[in-house]
């Protein structure tokens, strides 16, 4: 049986982009950890260490790589705005998952989501 993750991006809070493409939805409820989207936005901050540290190029990178170490995982499913975002979700996924040194430091991440 296969595994489908989807809102890999928690409706563009993990996108590290407060701006939303102009034909997105303009405004979504909380689909992350957080009470609200500021406040997922705010969150996906504190994986900005994996572009910071060229783990990633992006944080949408990091999003669906994240999604794609799990080898149970089969599919990811992003919502996409533009063909340039599909393009970019194909490129990020042939650079496989996230190295083991990178997902061993996002529990300390988690563990910060509090409140």
């Amino acid at each position: 049986m296969g595994v489908l993750v989807i809102r890999v991006l928690a409706a563009g809070a993990l996108s590290g982009e407060v701006a939303r493409h102009p034909v997105a939805v303009p405004s979504v409820a909380p689909i992350g950890s957080g009470r609200d989207y500021s406040q997922d936005q705010a969150r996906a901050e504190g994986f900005r260490f994996l572009v910071q540290e060229a783990y990633t190029a992006s944080l949408v990178e990091a999003s669906l790589r994240f999604a794609l170490s799990n080898p149970g995982v089969s599919s990811v499913l992003v919502g996409y705005s533009s063909m340039e975002h599909l393009e970019q979700a194909v490129q990020y996924a042939s650079n496989g998952p996230l190295p083991p040194e990178a997902l061993a430091r996002l529990p300390e991440v988690w563990a910060g989501f509090t409140g």
